[in-house]
């Protein structure tokens, strides 16, 4: 699962400290895995994952509101050891983020090679609006994603399992 932790407005205090190493717990117990996604929250995201030391606690990497919001940070070489799950968006547009990949300014070679260092084997995730996508049906839209995962999916380059 995939948890948005508040924003920088709302530094991290002990009771969300609490509540999150209570979610990690019933998750170790569950055996489910928690993500925390990188919002305009920086610091609580930093905080936690350096606070909490839970193999069911990690990373959800957005990519667009990595470029968004904090470009100038490496998020996969600071927590792509941690990394569970992945919201791939591009940045532009009417609402200047989930844009479909290629449509906007991310160098998606770069971003995938990064995301194939962090040694993630898990699945290649989009996570577009359709907002500035209305001259497509819904099925127009969800082939085009699709289409725009598998070029995704052929940049990152996977080291050979033998």
């Amino acid at each position: 699962m995939v948890v948005h932790l508040p924003g920088e407005d709302y530094p991290y205090n002990s009771l969300g400290m609490d509540r999150i190493k209570r979610i990690a717990e019933k998750a170790e117990q569950l055996g489910v895995n928690v993500a925390l996604e990188n919002l305009r929250n920086l610091p609580n995201l930093a905080h936690m994952l350096e606070q909490v030391d839970s193999l069911r606690v990690g990373f959800c990497y957005d990519c667009g509101h990595h470029y968004h919001y904090y470009p100038d940070d490496d998020l996969l070489s600071m927590y792509g050891s941690r990394l569970m799950a992945l919201h791939l968006h591009d940045i532009g547009g009417s609402y200047g983020q989930h844009q479909l990949p290629f449509d906007g300014p991310i160098d998606w070679s770069a971003a995938m090679k990064k995301i194939t260092e962090s040694n993630y084997s898990g699945a290649t995730a989009i996570e577009a609006m359709n907002w500035d996508y209305k001259h497509l049906s819904a099925e127009e839209f969800l082939q085009e994603a699709f289409e725009r995962a598998k070029r995704l999916e052929a940049l990152r380059q996977r080291k050979p399992i033998f």
